[in-house]
């Protein structure tokens, strides 16, 4: 009788299911049948197909992300910054009340400033909330061989927030400005944001691809719009307002002491293929209206997955593992070694003031 022909006398006794990694996001699954004619012999692989499960659920290094608050100043006379960049030993800092773009040194001091919105009136050190350009989110990148920094106002109102400027360091400093409102309009509607509600874009983050625009979620859904940069750049120096075509991934974000946290900022990082992303805890269920701060979150997002909505969040602790009550607005890489990412981030206080902070991000078996 041929080996075939036997195996049809064959009974399965032992059943098992071993896990063996898919990829970054998770694992799978994969049947093992155990079929014997023998006693011992069928005891025996049965536990060896146990060890060799529980071998390789250790040994499957799982992501981690982890955040320290290194160093932290008090910016008593930068009201509400909300956007952060950093290059060649300069910060750039933008505020959501604040007509300048600042730059500021290594050693965290003021050297100097940009006027971008054209409302001089200043009420508090602060643009009064009506009138305001409400510039929350900023992102500096390459893009044929000269350097820009990109300022998006939130676009939560019409005509005083649809503005982007798009300001070019590459010698004498040019700043192009642009009313997107046609873009936001489209992110609105492919977002199925609805009539009544407002767009809130709060973070930027560009590649040498692609832009990340990242919207918060205060009453509407937390989503990252991507588009190609190229088609971006053609849209912001054209005049023919021919908009780019976008790609919106939906994502649900952490929520703490039953109040959910939001999208509030973004940057790329170097050596990655992904970001970096801030998320605040903020009690208010408003596009325009500020709430009880609770915390932060800091996140990653590898590209890879976005279409699945896949992060890794850490809630920004003392050493007390006590939440850190503050509203982390905007991040930037400084520099990475490794697994360590050194960031800058800054909060808006919502009483005129800001904070800005250096934090040791560590990112363990994340791309």
């Amino acid at each position: 009788m041929s080996t075939l022909q036997n195996r049809k006398n064959i009974i399965v006794k032992k059943h098992a299911r071993i896990i063996l990694p898919k990829d970054n996001s998770g694992y799978k699954a994969y049947p093992l049948y155990l079929s014997f004619n023998t006693g011992k012999m069928k005891n025996i692989l049965f536990y060896l197909a146990l060890a060799l499960i529980f071998l390789t659920s250790c040994t499957q290094k799982k992501p981690n992300i982890q955040a320290k608050v290194t160093k932290h100043a008090y910016l008593a006379h930068i009201p509400s910054a909300s956007g952060i960049e950093y290059a060649h030993h300069t910060i750039y800092l933008t505020g959501d009340d604040l007509r300048w773009l600042v730059s500021l040194n290594d050693e965290w001091n003021v050297t100097d400033s940009l006027a971008l919105s054209a409302i001089d009136t200043v009420v508090n050190n602060r643009t009064p909330w009506n009138v305001k350009a409400d510039f929350e989110s900023i992102a500096l990148f390459e893009y044929e061989e000269n350097d820009y920094l990109l300022v998006l106002s939130s676009g939560s109102m019409t005509i005083t927030r649809d503005t982007a400027h798009l300001i070019n360091l590459t010698g004498d400093t040019m700043v192009l400005r642009k009313n997107i409102r046609g873009l936001y309009d489209k992110i609105k509607k492919q977002a199925g944001i609805p009539d009544g509600s407002e767009i809130n874009i709060e973070g930027l983050a560009i590649s040498d691809k692609a832009a990340y625009l990242l919207h918060r979620g205060n009453v509407n859904e937390n989503f990252v719009v991507a588009v190609k940069l190229e088609s971006l750049m053609n849209y912001l120096v054209s005049d023919d307002n021919q908009l780019p075509k976008i790609t919106v991934y939906k994502f649900e974000l952490p929520v703490y002491k039953e109040v959910p946290s939001g999208f509030s900022g973004a940057c790329i990082v170097p050596g990655r293929d992904g970001m970096l992303f801030t998320a605040s805890l903020e009690d208010t269920k408003s596009e325009l209206y500020d709430g009880t701060i609770l915390g932060s979150y800091i996140g990653y997002i590898p590209f890879e997955h976005l279409d699945q909505g896949t992060y890794y969040s850490v809630l920004l602790t003392d050493k007390d593992k006590t939440p850190i009550n503050t509203k982390l607005e905007s991040i930037v890489s400084k520099s990475t070694t490794g697994d360590k990412v050194v960031v800058l981030s800054v909060s808006d206080n919502d009483d005129g003031s800001s904070d800005l902070f250096e934090i040791e991000v560590m990112l363990k078996n994340l791309n």
